[in-house]
């Protein structure tokens, strides 16, 4: 697949700055920010919170707590259900916006990370609340992620996006460079980290940027983004094994060592060097519906109707909401849905711009195997699962080499669910 990717030089020129989004008066912080954990609301209805107050918090399976903070100053309303950006309904803590703020509009203090601890740097994420946000279909808490897993020996920070159809992390990276590798530094030390690589798009027009960095085991890995997917761990540590990149230096990345994106890096800045708790998103807005897209630093819980009226209110009336890019992403109907850690877009699309989605009877086109990068056969995974059939071993077994890239349902004539089936299978298998 060679997708019109709309990151090229022309595109970023265009972005000048960033800004802060619009305080709301309402805000619904969702108990849902990660994959496969729910939080625990520690707040209840009259109480007052600050700013970065703690709200809520979770403990997984390894005893390891971490936590949601209120991003703005107010007065709890209510705990009810609502719509979360990935389609699914949980409940959230609903505040009223009111008071004065602790982080906000206050001078930014770099504290000395020389002499912070791996193991102080990794609290400091878990209470910080911060997530990876590499697999947006699947956020994980990046405290615990660390804790867990004693294998990673390698940083690997992905500074564009692995959607074709969304810009965010390009533009953090653009606007907040010195953040990133400040981030990088912090959150190598915290995994003990033999080497960092930092994939950048090979059109990339600023790797002066980079010119700053005093580590020693620092490179550059130039990628195709024009070529997807060209974001999964398999496609990066491939293009590190072309580039030749292992003889120049002392250290060779694999699919196990930690991957990241510039939004969570980021995110590890403010939490790890200024000990701001992620309480805000970076967010990229656009769509055929708008006048103009922009990037703005939105804060947890803000609903989206609240962003339009900044964003210059709709040219044409939205038919799909789309969160996270059109291949990665996923899409809601309701404009009240919260902005959450996870979401990096949102995209506004008009009706004449969405295509039949009705589901057919596979047509055995063949062509979701033919564009499957892992070579796997999407069609017998679907049609043995949905018509309840005998999966065989091997073929169940293959769909744990699926990278969930998403390009099956972009080829089938059909429209076909094929990578979300595969999905399914996986984590039958994984339980």
């Amino acid at each position: 697949m060679n997708p019109n990717n709309s990151v090229v030089s022309s595109v970023i020129k265009n972005y000048k700055y960033t800004q802060n989004a619009f305080l709301p008066k309402e805000l619904d912080i969702s108990l849902s920010q990660e994959s496969d954990l729910k939080y625990r609301s520690v707040v209840k209805t009259g109480d007052k919170v600050k700013e970065g107050d703690i709200i809520a918090r979770v403990t997984d399976s390894s005893d390891v707590t971490s936590y949601i903070h209120s991003s703005v100053p107010g007065t709890i309303m209510d705990i009810a259900p609502c719509f979360s950006p990935d389609g699914k309904q949980d409940f959230a803590i609903k505040i009223k916006f009111g008071g004065s703020f602790n982080y906000l509009g206050k001078k930014t203090k770099e504290t000395d990370t020389e002499y912070l601890t791996s193991s102080t740097i990794i609290q400091n994420l878990l209470d910080k609340g911060v997530i990876n946000t590499f697999y947006t279909s699947k956020p994980v808490n990046l405290g615990s992620q660390i804790k867990q897993n004693n294998e990673f020996k390698n940083l690997v920070v992905r500074l564009y996006d692995e959607d074709p159809y969304r810009i965010t992390d390009s533009l953090i990276t653009k606007f907040y460079h010195k953040e990133i590798i400040k981030g990088a530094e912090v959150l190598a030390k915290a995994i003990n980290a033999s080497g960092i690589i930092f994939a950048i798009d090979q059109k990339f027009e600023h790797k002066e940027f980079f010119d700053e960095v005093n580590m020693a085991n620092f490179r550059l890995l130039e990628m195709n983004i024009k070529k997807y997917p060209c974001g999964t761990p398999r496609e990066i540590t491939s293009a590190f094994k072309r580039s030749g990149m292992k003889k120049a230096c002392n250290f060779e990345i694999t699919k196990k060592d930690l991957f990241t994106d510039a939004s969570t890096v980021y995110e590890v800045y403010k939490a790890g060097v200024c000990s701001i708790p992620s309480i805000s998103k970076m967010v990229h807005f656009s769509g055929n519906c708008l006048y103009s897209s922009c990037l703005l630093d939105v804060r947890i819980g803000t609903p989206i109707k609240d962003i339009v009226s900044q964003i210059g209110g709709f040219s044409k009336q939205p038919a799909k909401i789309v969160i996270n890019g059109s291949i990665c992403g996923t899409s809601v109907q309701s404009m009240n849905v919260p902005i959450t850690k996870y979401v990096k877009s949102v995209e506004f699309i008009s009706n004449h711009k969405i295509t039949d989605t009705q589901i057919y009877s596979c047509v055995n086109c063949g062509n979701c195997r033919f564009i499957c990068p892992v070579k796997i056969s999407p069609d017998i995974l679907y049609n043995n699962t949905v018509n309840f059939k005998f999966l065989p071993e091997n073929f169940a077994a293959s769909s744990m080499a699926c990278i969930e890239c998403g390009l099956c349902n972009t080829v089938c004539p059909s429209r076909l669910p094929l990578s979300q089936t595969i999905t399914y299978i996986k984590e039958n298998l994984k339980n």
